[in-house]
């Protein structure tokens, strides 16, 4: 599947081998840490790890669940509704109009949901999951709540609350009108654009 190649190639790129046997935590180059703690932090360490984990995530989660984080979004606002137009689809969720058309089509092909032109406007299309689409879904939480519980499974209650409380510190900086002006300069970016395709 390509969600595990995309894994492998992340850790070839970007992890030390010589942690990974024997050991629960793996090193990410650059970044110094003994005994779990972090001994220095670079203005850049974070942006990396972040893009790192991100990419990670997207990665592992689809291997793990058999689908996209965005396609998962999708099909839980579908589940919450009989039936919702596109457009109104579009809205709810934090994925391009033009992805969530794609993901709509290939999901129509697979049997999942289906598109109906509304009798009342021609323009508008009404979408619904299926049957096979709603079991399915119920199938693929299932999934994703094993897999959050396998990520989490390092961090007791008051660490994943303290992790994400700063997370959402993060996006609510990344939200302010000024964050692009005083965020990492070009310098930082690419060094650390250059350390995510490896050494």
């Amino acid at each position: 599947m390509t969600g595990g190649a995309c894994g492998k190639a992340a850790f070839r790129d970007n992890i030390d081998p010589s942690t990974i046997e024997g050991s629960r935590t793996c090193r990410i180059r650059g970044i110094r840490q003994t005994g779990g703690h972090v001994m220095s932090c670079r203005t850049e360490d974070l942006l990396y790890v972040l893009i790192h984990l991100n990419k990670q995530l997207a990665c592992r989660f689809e291997a793990d669940v058999g689908l996209s984080p965005n396609r998962l979004e999708l099909l839980c606002q579908l589940r919450g509704v009989e039936e919702i137009s596109q457009s109104d689809l579009q809205k709810a969720v934090s994925i391009d109009p033009a992805a969530v058309t794609r993901h709509m089509q290939q999901l129509e092909a697979e049997g999942k949901l289906v598109r109906t032109r509304c009798e009342d406007d021609n323009r508008v299309t009404k979408v619904r999951l299926t049957d096979e689409g709603r079991s399915w879904i119920e199938s693929c939480n299932r999934q994703k709540d094993r897999f959050m519980e396998r990520l989490q499974a390092g961090l007791d209650e008051s660490e994943r609350k303290e992790l994400l409380r700063l997370l959402l510190a993060l996006g609510r900086s990344l939200e302010e009108p000024s964050a692009a002006a005083s965020g990492p300069s070009a310098a930082v970016r690419r060094e650390a654009g250059a350390r995510l395709i490896g050494d």
